[in-house]
């Protein structure tokens, strides 16, 4: 067999590095701001009563939105001046002020710590070279900068708030438009169905219409809401679509409790509470009601889903200290253990694939675990990378060096097959045919390639081989001038003997004589003896002959058509007598079983099949005896 287990995967170090920093942002902003109320605005409270009400204030969730992701704990330690003001011109001048306000805080504070101490240190120098303190006067061109670039970012600052009003001034103006066409749905004379389909067409512009004012949001869901139940009352007219609809809102809301409740079972609570957000508000914007019996308990049963990650949560928020030290415990143990991965040594592409896949499920762990505190987010954020970037230069090196053998063995085995393509050449097929077949067993001990690579060469290899040995047949085939001669005459006998519509013994007789007598086809015997041997049986059941007459007369010309191949002959008849002997064995060997039967009914199924099985036997017993016979008449 070949070796066709190799895949190689595209080795890219930096493909890895940019995997990992897709996940940097989240692993350390994943720490919670020790402030932060326990429950976002608009998000039902586990110490009250759950009902049904908006999710959190459309307001803040569309600033989250823009916002983006945070990537507040960069670090800018150990920078110069320059370098901070240089770093905090790009994020003023890339816009989405938002997106980098933790930045912009971050640089600032880092700014004014600079400027105050150049500033001291100008005064120093004023004052040591005979300065008055009170005279001391400089306008840093660095402070200059720093303001200059702080107002931009006011301004646009400033500027996002007055866009984000005025998109929510519009989306709530496309709201109440879109609450009156609902209500203009109810009670139309026409089709039921285009209301329906309108309807459905209405609620995707209500889901794209975006946020809208805090002030706003609960009452126009509420008369959205309102509305949609007196349309659904109308469509009792049309059960078919109400039902359907219920259905679909029920079989997605049951998805939505299973993922909470998953969600609930997580160790990181950070995630799994923003992810709650976004569900909740599917489930109130995006999905309409369902059946009436299963409304309670849907709601119940998401509620209670919703509890448990609120009640984690704030257990979260009252225990950060031991959770974030439990936390970077897990993460320094998973670390550990993509060490002894990392050393590990790794000979074959199997060994190397498992490896991975242990690290990619380790890697996983390591973010599914929690967030860590902000003084130790920088340490384990540091080891991790290592750990990891080692593991990929070791992948790397390995799969380049098993490239480089899997392209020698690729070499070697295009080589073997241009040697047995050259032999088609030779016309000494006898001596060639021992190299052919060592060179495929040459071919199974070759060293492996890749599965692309082995695809192509072994159908290159067998493709040569193939060709070789028809080659071989075509020559071991090809019949001599007497041969052919004959082959052609049994060919124009056996046209005569099946044109033929009434024939008797004698008539068969001379045919088995005529076609005996043209002698030996070569190889093409077997092919053109068994349409004879066909045709005369055909003929001896038209003339009356019964089945075991037939299959003597059959045999007979079998042993006929032998010739004077004596050697042959010998051989038939050896094997007839041991088929007879082996036949005598077992008969008297169920003779002796029926004397455990003597006393016995014949209405025992046992006797009765030992009965059957001895007729059986004394049948083969005859008829071989009948084979031994044709040999005499030879």
């Amino acid at each position: 067999m070949l070796d066709n287990d190799a895949n190689l995967p595209e080795a890219n170090e930096d493909k890895v590095d940019e995997k990992l920093t897709k996940n940097e942002v989240q692993s350390e902003t994943d720490v919670a701001e020790p402030n932060q109320s326990t429950v976002d605005e608009g998000q039902e409270s586990p110490d009250t009563p759950l009902k049904e009400e908006p999710a959190e204030s459309e307001s803040t969730v569309e600033e989250k939105e823009s916002a983006g992701p945070l990537k507040g704990d960069e670090n800018y330690d150990g920078l110069e001046l320059d370098q901070l003001l240089n770093i905090l011109e790009k994020k003023v001048n890339a816009g989405k002020v938002m997106q980098h306000r933790k930045d912009f805080d971050k640089l600032s504070k880092l700014i004014e710590g600079n400027l105050d101490q150049l500033l001291k240190i100008k005064k120093e120098d004023f004052i040591n070279s005979g300065g008055a303190p009170d005279d001391f006067y400089i306008k840093l061109p660095e402070k200059i900068t720093f303001d200059q670039l702080m107002r931009k970012f006011k301004s646009e600052k400033a500027r996002y708030y007055q866009d984000l009003e005025k998109s929510q001034q519009n989306n709530l103006a496309i709201r109440k438009s879109l609450i009156n066409e609902l209500k203009g749905l109810v009670g139309v004379d026409r089709p039921i169905s285009d209301t329906y389909k309108q309807f459905k067409d209405l609620q995707t512009r209500w889901r794209e219409s975006g946020h809208i004012p805090q002030s706003e949001a609960n009452n126009i869901w509420k008369t959205y809401h309102h509305h949609v139940g007196i349309f659904y009352d109308f469509l009792h007219l049309n059960r078919e679509f109400r039902e359907l609809d219920y259905k679909y809102n029920y079989e997605e809301k049951i998805k939505i409790i299973e993922e909470v409740e998953a969600m609930a079972k997580i160790d990181n609570i950070q995630k799994a509470f923003r992810n709650l957000q976004e569900l909740h508000k599917r489930w109130k914007d995006e999905l309409g009601p369902v059946a009436k019996e299963h409304e309670e308990s849907l709601w119940e049963r998401f509620s209670q889903a919703t509890k448990v990650i609120h009640e984690k949560r704030q257990f979260f928020q009252k225990n950060q200290t031991e959770i974030f030290k439990a936390n970077f415990n897990k993460k320094a143990d998973l670390i550990a253990q993509m060490r002894k991965l990392q050393e590990a040594e790794v000979k074959t592409h199997n060994e190397m694939q498992k490896l991975i896949r242990n690290m990619e499920a380790l890697r996983s762990s390591f973010f599914d675990c929690g967030s860590v505190s902000r003084s130790k987010s920088a340490e384990i954020w540091t080891a991790f990378k290592e750990v990891m970037r080692a593991f990929s230069r070791k992948r790397n090196s390995f799969y380049k060096l098993l490239k480089k053998e899997y392209a020698e063995n690729m070499k070697k085995r295009m080589e073997l097959v241009k040697q047995v393509e050259e032999l088609h050449q030779t016309e000494d097929l006898a001596s060639s045919t021992p190299k052919v077949i060592a060179m495929q067993k040459q071919w199974k001990q070759m060293g492996p390639v890749s599965r692309k690579q082995n695809d192509k060469a072994w159908n290159h290899f067998r493709k040569a081989c193939n060709n070789y040995f028809d080659l071989l047949d075509s020559q071991n085939n090809k019949l001599s001038e007497a041969e052919q001669l004959a082959y052609d005459q049994k060919n124009k006998l056996l046209q005569t003997i099946q044109s033929e519509e009434s024939v008797d013994r004698v008539i068969i007789d001379k045919w088995t004589e005529d076609w005996i007598a043209i002698g030996s086809v070569g190889q093409k015997k077997e092919k053109i003896n068994n349409e004879f041997y066909t045709v005369v049986e055909h003929a001896l059941k038209q003339s009356g002959e019964d089945k075991d007459f037939i299959n003597e007369y059959i045999y007979e010309v079998k042993l006929k058509l032998m010739g004077d191949r004596n050697d042959l002959v010998q051989k038939e008849r050896s094997q007839i007598k041991q088929r007879l002997d082996n036949a005598k064995q077992q008969y008297i060997q169920l003779e002796t079983n029926m004397d455990f039967f003597t006393k016995s009914s014949s209405e025992n199924p046992l006797v009765a099949k030992v009965m059957k099985d001895l007729e059986k036997q004394k049948k083969i017993i005859e008829g071989l005896e009948k084979k031994l016979k044709a040999f005499k008449r030879l």
